[in-house]
C-alpha cells in the first residue's frame, strides 16, 4: 500500500477553532504532525519552535483530525490499515480501530464529533462515533472513486468529499447518509478545505495544477486558481488562500475575493499538509521532503522559520490546537 499515494509519493508516506478567554481566537499553541517515516505523531510547541513530544503510531500515520474539544486526535494508519485514537494531554494512543481498504483522509463533525474516514481504495467513507473514549463503527457512505479530502459543514449536516479518480466532490446529506449531489472539479482533487462559514470549499487538484472554488449552497464550481506543480491542500487566512505545491516546493497565495495569485513563496522540499491558526496570523506547512514545519506570516507573506521534525511529516488534515 506504500506505493499508491497521488503525486508519486508513497501512501505510507478542516477547520480548527481554538477559543480563548472571552471567546476571542488565539494563535495555535501546538501542532500535531504525522511523521510517516518515523511512525509517530510529533507534538510541536509553536512558540518554542521545537518538537516537545513524540507519540508512537504504527502503520505509516498520514491523515489527522481533532475532536471538537481539541482533546482527542484521530490518525489514519493506511499501512495497518486502521485508525489510532490519541489522548493529546496524555500523549498516548488510547484506542485502535481496524478499518479495511486504505484509510487516508479524515474529518470530524465540529458539532457532534462524528468521525468520517475516506477509503482510498474504495468508493466509501466510514462513519465512526465516539463512545466511552474510543470510536465505534457506524456504517459507511457511498461516494466517488478514491475519496481523499473530507470536510463537514459547521452545522454537521453536510459532508463534502473530494474524489480523486472521479474528478468530483460528493455532497452528502448526513441525516440520510446519501450523496445528494456530485460537483465536477479539476483533475484529481485531493485536499478539500471549507471556509469557516461553510459557504465555499476549495479543492487542490493534484494533476491539474489548480484549485477549484466551490459554492456549497449552489452545488457548483465558481472559479479556478492556477497554482504550482502538484497542489496538495489549501489553507485559509486573512482573506487569502495558501496552497502547498508539492513538486514546486512552494506555497501559492491567492485572494479569496478576486482569486488572483498574489505571491509564490519558496518553502521546504515537497510541502504537503498546510493549515492556518484560528486567529489567521500564521500558516504552517509540513515539508515532507525536508523534514520541517514551515511558519508563514499570513499578513506579510514571509516565511519566518522552519522547525525541524521527524522523517516524512505529512499532517494531512486538521493538525493545529
Amino acid at each position: 500500500m506504500s506505493r499508491s499515494l497521488p503525486g508519486g509519493r508513497p501512501l505510507a508516506c478542516l477547520l480548527a477553532l481554538l477559543i480563548g478567554l472571552g471567546g476571542a481566537p488565539v494563535p495555535a499553541a501546538e501542532a500535531l504532525v504525522t511523521v510517516q517515516g518515523d511512525n509517530a505523531v510529533e507534538v510541536v510547541d509553536l512558540d518554542a519552535g521545537k518538537v516537545v513530544g513524540r507519540i508512537p503510531v504504527s502503520g505509516s500515520p498520514a491523515g489527522i483530525a481533532l475532536s471538537p474539544d481539541r482533546a482527542t486526535a484521530y490518525v489514519t494508519r493506511p499501512d495497518l490499515p486502521g485508525l489510532a485514537v490519541i489522548d493529546v494531554a496524555a500523549r498516548r494512543v488510547t484506542g485502535d480501530v481496524p478499518l479495511p481498504g486504505g484509510p487516508l483522509g479524515i474529518g470530524v463533525d465540529p458539532k457532534g464529533g462524528t468521525v468520517y474516514v475516506a477509503d482510498w481504495y474504495g468508493r466509501r467513507v466510514f462513519v465512526l462515533r465516539p463512545r466511552d473514549g474510543t470510536l465505534v463503527a457506524d456504517g459507511e457512505i457511498a461516494v466517488g472513486a478514491s475519496p481523499s479530502g473530507i470536510a463537514v459543514t459547521p452545522d454537521g449536516a453536510t459532508l463534502l468529499v473530494a474524489n480523486r479518480e472521479a474528478d468530483s466532490v460528493s455532497v452528502v446529506d448526513v441525516a440520510s447518509r446519501r450523496e445528494t449531489a456530485t460537483i465536477p472539479v479539476g483533475h484529481h482533487p485531493f485536499g478539500l478545505t471549507l471556509d469557516a462559514a461553510g459557504r465555499r470549499a476549495y479543492t487542490a487538484n493534484v494533476t491539474g495544477d489548480d484549485v477549484s472554488v466551490i459554492d456549497v449552497a449552489a452545488r457548483r464550481e465558481v472559479g479556478r486558481v492556477r497554482t504550482g506543480q502538484r497542489p496538495y491542500v489549501v489553507a485559509l487566512a486573512g482573506g487569502r488562500g495558501f496552497v502547498s505545491d508539492q513538486y514546486a516546493n512552494t506555497v501559492t497565495v491567492f485572494s479569496l475575493d478576486t482569486l488572483a495569485v498574489e505571491k509564490t513563496l519558496d518553502v521546504g522540499d515537497h510541502p504537503e499538509g498546510i493549515a492556518a491558526d484560528a486567529g489567521g496570523r500564521f500558516v504552517y506547512v509540513a515539508n515532507w521532503g525536508s523534514n520541517t514545519l514551515g511558519v508563514i506570516d499570513a499578513a506579510s507573506l514571509a516565511l519566518l522559520r522552519e522547525i525541524s521534525t521527524g522523517d516524512g511529516p505529512r499532517a494531512f488534515g486538521d493538525f493545529l490546537r
